[in-house]
């Protein structure tokens, strides 16, 4: 006995990206009711990806802040705005730390107030400083009075509040000390520096055309305009023009593109302002894993009842007699002639030496026939259902604001005939490749995924697009099946052409989508009724009788388009690997069911089915 098992059961792969992943952009929904801390800072950093901490003051137990229990309802808002309702629910602040930091930390706070009576500012910014046991350093150009009131007040909100109140700024350097100048000398004491960009990029001059109706001018046209733009990369690439609008008077930028690198030369401020910005635009893009399914169905009845006479339908000949003559010829003269008219004892010729050459035969006539070989009528009572159904399931990934197309088909190449007057005036024909030529049969997917940021919510252009040929024509060695064949010519100089006649199927759609879910973006159904009824005159009228003399033929077409589209979003290789392992988990399954199938039709051995002996 041969035995074959197959061991392909594998666990199915959780769907890709079934949680929303952490985004710089994402939005919160709290509904918390009596819990720490350190809990809701856990809840929004897995959301965000941010880098949060709690950090307590180790010599003051009043600004302890980690244990302390949050009850807070927030619908739809976005992170960072939480974090900070949060953090004043339990009386602190976030701080900005090295490394893209955080901090959820308690501040000392100020109360301090002048009386009405003006102070100088290095003195209130003096008191500050001492409040806060922080380190200060106070430029020579800090000059002037200022009245003010703190209440319980963090106080590095109060240092900023006292410097901008007078124009001045306050500077941040290394190891936390503070430095309050006038914004005129920060501009003469510039500072170069470095960024290195990871995922902005300019867009290339040379990309390919998606050969598409729906895009190529638009591209065309965008890829003359960056061509135009020689190697200047701020007219291309948009991030330097904003990142230019951030300069002082005399700051200076510069970009090098083999090393994607962006060097700037300015104040303090203005570097933290662009480091500001590449940390919101220079994030990694999501991609989004689109899966169509388009299905084209054609479903036929045809039902034929009655006696069919054909397309000329019934009909009779007749011919005209026939009557021997002599003429041009004189039989029984002895003469040459005579030796083409057969003998009457159909040996040969009639005229023999030996024979009597006046003894003529002259066949009887023969009149004319009526013939009904051409009447025939058959009797056709058939009714046929036949079904297609076309399925293309094409699979895509495209980045976030990135379109992309794929195309699964042939490509056919046909000629055209021209007609000229020869120099001898006759009829030259001359075939060549038709203008129109080749025509693209197949099946066409573009799609531009655009992830609504903070979400896991997708907007989506798509258009799908099936191109089929539909001629009458059958496979020959003129032209491929589908194509029609034309006859064109005269007098001996005809000739056959083979043109293409195709359908087509086109959506075009924008819509919004959740991750993972499936949506039918098209559903077209077009149905087409043709009756046909011949009949003998007259005869196909009398009652009963006229069925056998007339025909009806009914033939219902109906065609049906249904587009399934199911987006997923791709966030990290993690999920690349869930998909790709998905997609090889349903292949597993189909090789598996059809050889189960396979096995199950073959008949087991005889000694296998028929009982033991005794």
């Amino acid at each position: 006995m041969f035995v074959l098992s197959l061991a392909l059961a594998l666990p199915l792969v959780a769907t890709a990206a079934a949680a929303q992943a952490p985004s710089l952009d994402a939005r919160v929904n709290l509904n918390i009711a009596d819990r720490s801390l350190e809990d809701v800072v856990a809840e929004l950093r897995a959301r965000s990806g941010a880098n949060i901490v709690v950090i307590d003051h180790p010599d003051d137990e009043k600004r302890k802040i980690s244990g302390q229990r949050v009850t807070i309802e927030l619908s739809d808002v976005p992170w960072r705005d939480a974090l900070a309702l949060v953090a004043e629910k339990v009386g602190a602040v976030i701080e900005r730390r090295p490394g893209e930091v955080l901090a959820v930390v308690s501040p000392a706070r100020v109360t301090f107030q002048t009386k009405d009576v003006p102070q100088d500012i290095r003195k209130v910014i003096q008191a500050i400083a001492v409040s806060a046991n922080a380190n200060v350093v106070v430029g020579p150009e800090v000059v002037g009075t200022i009245d003010v009131r703190f209440e319980n007040v963090p106080w590095r909100e109060a240092l900023n509040v006292t410097a901008k109140s007078l124009g001045f700024v306050v500077v941040e350097e290394g190891h936390g000390v503070l430095r309050v100048v006038a914004p005129q000398k920060l501009e003469e004491q510039l500072e170069t520096r470095t960024y290195q960009l990871r995922y902005l990029r300019p867009k290339s001059l040379y990309k390919p055309v998606i050969k598409s109706e729906f895009i190529q001018q638009a591209q065309q046209k965008a890829t003359g305009a960056a061509a135009a733009g020689g190697t200047d990369f701020t007219k291309s690439f948009s991030v330097l023009a904003a990142l230019k609008k951030a300069l002082s008077t005399k700051g200076d930028l510069d970009y090098i593109d083999s090393a994607n690198v962006v060097i700037v030369r300015d104040t303090q401020q203005v570097h933290e302002e662009i480091r500001n910005m590449l940390l919101r635009l220079d994030v990694e893009p999501a991609q989004v894993f689109c899966d169509v399914k388009f299905v084209s169905t054609l479903n036929g009845d045809l039902l034929n009842l009655g006696v069919d006479y054909g397309q000329d339908g019934a009909s009779v000949t007749m011919v005209g007699g026939q009557i021997p003559i002599t003429l041009p010829f004189d039989t029984g003269s002895g003469g040459w002639d005579d030796w083409i008219i057969a003998s009457p004892s159909g040996e040969g010729p009639f005229v023999d030496p030996t024979g009597n050459g006046g003894a003529t035969f002259v066949p009887d006539t023969i009149f004319g026939s009526l013939s009904f070989q051409k009447f025939q009528g058959t009797l056709r009572l058939l009714q046929r259902d036949s079904s297609t159904e076309v399925i293309q399931a094409p699979k895509i990934i495209a980045l976030d604001g990135q379109e992309a197309t794929i195309f699964v088909g042939e490509t056919i190449r046909y000629a055209e005939a021209k007609s000229e007057q020869g120099q001898a005036g006759g009829l030259q024909l001359t075939i060549g490749e038709a203008g129109g030529s080749p025509v693209e049969i197949g099946f066409q997917l573009l799609i531009r995924p655009n992830v609504v940021p903070g979400t896991d919510r997708i907007m989506m252009e798509v258009i799908p697009k099936e191109t089929s040929l539909s001629g009458t024509g059958t496979n020959s060695a003129i032209a491929p099946q589908g194509f029609d064949i034309f006859t064109i010519g005269a007098s001996g100089l005809e000739g056959s052409i083979a043109l293409p006649r195709t359908r087509s199927s086109t959506i075009v759609t924008t819509m919004m989508l959740d991750a993972g879910q499936t949506a039918v973006i098209g559903g077209l159904t077009s149905d087409q009724d043709i009756k046909v009824r011949s009949k003998i005159p007259f005869l196909g009228d009398i009652p009963v009788l006229g069925f056998l003399f007339s025909h009806d033929a009914n033939t219902r077409e109906r065609r049906s388009l249904i587009v399934f589209v199911t987006p997923t979003i791709v966030y990290n290789r993690q999920d690349q690997e869930l998909l790709l392992q998905q997609e090889l988990q349903r292949r597993r399954i189909g090789l598996k069911e059809q050889m189960d199938a396979l096995l199950n039709s073959v008949p087991a051995p005889a000694s296998e089915t028929e009982p033991a002996g005794e």
